[in-house]
């Protein structure tokens, strides 16, 4: 991660995913301990999550328990909610997503 010092750790990171660039069905967000640490995972998906008051305070939660003070977000969605190799084979498009098969 350029331009992060390590007494800015632990730092979280949030990203939506959707069907499109508008419809966020999917939240990921991740704690990073240290620069050289894997990422503490947690998601969340459905619909309207992005005002879900139960995913919100999830959210916060999951950040306060690691000593996140500062995060960084997406701004809109990120691409498909769907997993490459989980949801839909390696290598090809999600068939569900037409949105972000040519982006």
């Amino acid at each position: 991660m350029p331009g992060i010092t390590k007494k800015q750790f632990p730092i979280g990171t949030i990203v939506y995913y959707g069907p499109d660039d508008k419809t966020t069905t999917k939240i990921v967000a991740s704690v990073f301990l240290a620069l050289d640490a894997p990422a503490i995972i947690k998601k969340w998906s459905g619909d309207n999550i992005v005002t879900d008051p139960q995913v919100i305070a999830e959210l916060g939660s999951f950040f306060k328990e690691n000593g996140v003070e500062r995060v960084v977000m997406t701004g809109s969605n990120a691409g498909c909610p769907h997993e490459e190799g989980i949801d839909y084979p390696a290598g090809e498009s999600c068939p569900n997503c037409v949105y972000w098969q040519k982006r």
